[in-house]
């Protein structure tokens, strides 16, 4: 892809179509240089312009605060030296500027991403751009919430707020970085866009420099495909009443073990031209033979015979379809898959997939994972989580996590190559779906990722989504301005997400688990109204790390009420064998301060009866409790009377056992079966991110369908 650097004239005509206003006036001889700068008055900047000559101060190329006509002479003379040493045979000429008064120097850039379209940069400007680092990106064409927004994550933005000087200009800030935005959006031929630096005034922006890179037109999407025709066939496949399984099987193979998972749809249809029966069911040879049109066909054979059955499928009037079959794109065989998109888009018939491991559908009862049961995880329970993976092996993976916490699921997608639906398809079909209360979602490549974001900003109204992303190392290449150095692609799928409103979850390459909890918590506990944690422990030292960690992931510890620490108090006192009165008083120092220790003595129902009284506290939002359930007190029914006082607390209780020893875990085990979730690690960040989403849309996710207070977009990226 050819890219070069805009001429002055033609990139200030530009921007000037835009009332972006770049000061100063370009000519060639040394006489008319002399002639400008008397024109503007002293002092004056004087610089080369080369497409060629990226970091003018850098090469010394740039003279500032040039006080009369023979200062101008001679940095004229040093440039056009300076410019010898560089190897450039040719300049475009010299820009003179009257010298800018001092100010805040903030960036303002942009750059078109072929998956989300222009991403607008702002942020610390200057020398130092790519040092500091200090900019945030925005997608599309902005509005004024989104640049605020963009500047809270900055450095510049508390600047520009008065830190420790004066309130600058922020609204003509806003205004550049709209007209900007707008402007790459229109001007899809415009790669890159850098205005550094823009002096900001307490009134007013000066803008000092500024290129623009040209080239081919990028090509993103621009619109989102959700009509009434694509989503009512999406629809069909999680609201089957029949199902046609193509290449079914024997037990053990993969059409077998599709067909033996979805024996809980009401009408299944076994088609293998090669078998009369399989698995105590009619096979029928072929879609032509069926005793009628089955709404789903799911397809497990070799890719040419899929194009053929699934054309099959389409014409008979199937609704719905999944591809679980490999051998498309992903292999090189691109005829074929442009075959099913074509026979797709004829019959408005979409299909999830191909090379995918398709869908479980908990309240349908689809399933067409064919890994065999005693190998993977088996949920058949359905609850309020949606979850969509473009990698069927993350999606596997994070499914048994799922299973051993004993956490339930309403509906698992795996992509697969995507090529008919995709994320942002399915995200929608989800956020319509009022029995789907929380979505995550696995992202490794985004091709469309302006739609995702466009549907992201819907669904997210109503409901919280959680996205992981993989992919997001690697170096950037070469550049040629400082916004393609600093919106690199996993900046713009940040921008995305927060624009969207979807909460990026970064941590998920460290642990997996990360987001299991996050899910388990919203769907098991009660909502938080607040982030004031209790700590309690049996055993001082867990409750030491634990508060360590509460406060570092910006949680408050909770300040216990006096009447509270007055119960704690007594309840302690009343565990104590007879003591002298200053022995009492030394051994209760500290009681009633958080976190709380019960001690290494403590029984059931000490710990019972404290968390009683935490819960009760009105100073406190959720409690945190570590337990050493191997401490001699603690009787074997304390995991019996943890969960029947679940049932009698309001606020979230979150219990870490410690250890793994053995006893250990059957106790945890015990607590699965009752429905009743611990947490070793991670812990603390699912816990604030999930305090996040209780306040951003105030309701509780588990129980029957939440009542969701509609809320205004905010920054969800994880801390």
């Amino acid at each position: 892809m050819n890219k070069s650097q805009m001429g002055f004239r033609q990139c200030k005509e530009l921007l000037d179509s835009y009332d972006i206003s770049l000061q100063g006036e370009m000519v060639t001889e040394l006489d008319d240089v002399l002639q400008v700068a008397d024109e503007l008055g002293y002092p004056v900047v004087i610089k080369a312009i080369s497409s060629k000559i990226i970091h003018k101060t850098d090469v010394g190329v740039v003279f500032l605060d040039l006080m009369d006509r023979d200062a101008v002479k001679k940095a004229y003379a040093q440039i056009m030296k300076n410019v010898e040493r560089t190897g450039v045979e040719e300049i475009d000429g010299i820009l003179v500027q009257a010298m800018a008064r001092t100010g805040f120097e903030l960036f303002v850039g942009a750059k078109q991403d072929p998956s989300f379209g222009p991403v607008t940069m702002v942020g610390h400007g200057g020398r130092f751009v790519e040092l500091f680092a200090d900019a945030a990106p925005g997608i599309g064409i902005l509005e004024r919430e989104d640049v605020l927004i963009m500047l809270s994550k900055t450095m510049a933005g508390r600047i520009l707020d008065g830190f420790r000087g004066p309130t600058l200009d922020k609204e003509s800030v806003m205004d550049l970085s709209l007209q900007v935005s707008r402007l790459m959006a229109e001007h899809p031929e415009i790669h890159e866009l850098d205005l550094n630096p823009v002096i900001v005034y307490e009134q007013g922006v000066s803008i000092v420099d500024a290129r623009l890179v040209q080239g081919d037109l990028i090509i993103y999407p621009r619109h989102t495909d959700l009509s009434k025709g694509k989503m009512k066939s999406l629809n069909s496949i999680f609201n089957p009443e029949s199902v046609a399984i193509v290449g079914a099987s024997r037990s053990g193979t993969m059409g077998g073990i599709i067909l033996k998972n979805s024996m809980r749809i009401k009408k299944v249809f076994p088609i293998n031209p090669r078998l009369k029966t399989v698995q105590g069911m009619k096979c029928y040879p072929s879609m032509s033979d069926l005793p009628e049109v089955p709404d789903v066909g799911v397809f497990a054979i070799n890719s040419e015979a899929t194009v053929r059955h699934f054309e099959e499928f389409c014409e008979i009037g199937g609704k719905g379809a999944i591809i679980v079959s490999d051998g498309f794109a992903e292999i090189g065989r691109h005829d074929l898959e442009d075959r099913l998109v074509q026979i797709s888009r004829k019959h408005n018939v979409v299909y999830i997939g191909p090379n995918c491991l398709g869908v479980i559908d908990n309240y349908s009862g689809l399933n067409t994972l064919f890994i065999p049961e005693q190998r993977t995880g088996s949920i058949t329970e359905p609850n309020g989580i949606g979850f969509i993976s473009q990698s069927g092996g993350i999606g596997l993976e994070l499914l048994e996590m799922f299973e051993a916490d004993n956490l339930d699921l309403g509906k698992w997608v795996s992509c697969g190559n995507a090529s008919s639906v995709g994320v942002p398809e399915i995200l929608a079909h989800m956020g319509e779906d009022p029995r789907i209360k929380v979505i995550a979602i696995y992202l490794e490549g985004l091709d469309d990722g302006l739609k995702l974001m466009e549907i992201g900003k819907k669904v997210t109204r109503s409901k919280p989504v959680l996205v992981i992303k993989g992919g997001v190392a690697g170096g950037a290449a070469a550049t040629l301005s400082h916004t393609a150095s600093l919106a690199g692609s996993h900046q713009a799928f940040k921008a995305c997400c927060q624009q969207a409103g979807f909460y990026l979850i970064e941590e998920l390459t460290e642990d997996p688990k990360i987001l299991v909890n996050i899910l388990s918590i919203l769907m098991t506990q009660p909502r938080a109204k607040g982030n004031r944690v209790a700590v309690v422990s049996v055993g001082g030292g867990a409750g030491i790390l634990l508060a360590d960690q509460v406060t570092e992931e910006g949680m408050q510890l909770a300040e216990f009420a006096p009447e509270t620490k007055d119960k704690l108090r007594k309840l302690m006192e009343g565990n104590i064998p007879d003591a002298k009165h200053e022995d009492m008083e030394r051994i209760l120092q500290g009681t009633g301060v958080n976190p709380f220790d019960l001690r290494g003595n403590c029984d059931d129902d000490r710990l019972l009866e404290a968390l009683k009284i935490i819960d009760s506290d009105p100073n406190t939002d959720i409690i945190l409790t570590a337990i050493y359930l191997q401490v001699p007190f603690l009787s074997e029914f304390l995991p019996e009377r943890l969960a029947d006082l679940k049932n009698e607390l309001t606020k979230p209780l979150i219990v870490s056992p410690r250890g793994f020893s053995e006893y250990v875990s059957r106790c945890r085990a015990y607590l699965y079966s009752k429905k009743f979730r611990t947490y070793t690690v991670p812990m603390i960040k699912p816990i604030s991110i999930a305090l996040k989403i209780w306040s951003d849309y105030e309701t509780t996710f588990c129980g029957d369908n939440p009542s969701i207070i509609p809320h205004n977009q905010v920054n969800r990226s994880s801390p």
